[in-house]
């Protein structure tokens, strides 16, 4: 089960990272030359970014979950590289951007 809660977390955080860049690759030129409100109120009815931040919330509450039972010199490198993979393959796939050697290797 303390492995369960690391996977939901690691698997709720790319995911939300992932959402975060397609609801920002939603935004056009338009949004740059808004005042700071505009901005805000374009970024409240994005529902890519909204979601990104409900499962942003839902892995904080699983990864907390998972603190308590492993150690977090285990679970922490466990996020961050499996962030790295999953984030990095989604990034080829979905938004087609290439990966350097140094990306590669890293």
């Amino acid at each position: 089960m303390n492995y369960i809660f690391l996977t939901m977390a690691l698997i709720l955080n790319a995911s939300a990272n992932i959402l975060m860049k397609i609801g920002a690759s939603g935004l056009d030129k338009t949004f740059k030359e808004q005042e700071l409100f505009g901005k805000i109120m374009i970024l409240l009815k994005n529902p890519y970014l909204l979601f990104g931040v409900f499962l942003f919330g839902l892995n904080i509450i699983f990864y907390f979950f998972a603190l308590t039972r492993i150690k977090l010199s285990i679970a922490y490198p466990i996020m961050t590289a499996g962030g790295f993979l999953i984030i990095s393959i989604f990034s080829v796939l979905i938004f087609r951007e290439s990966l350097s050697v140094i990306q590669i290797l890293g």
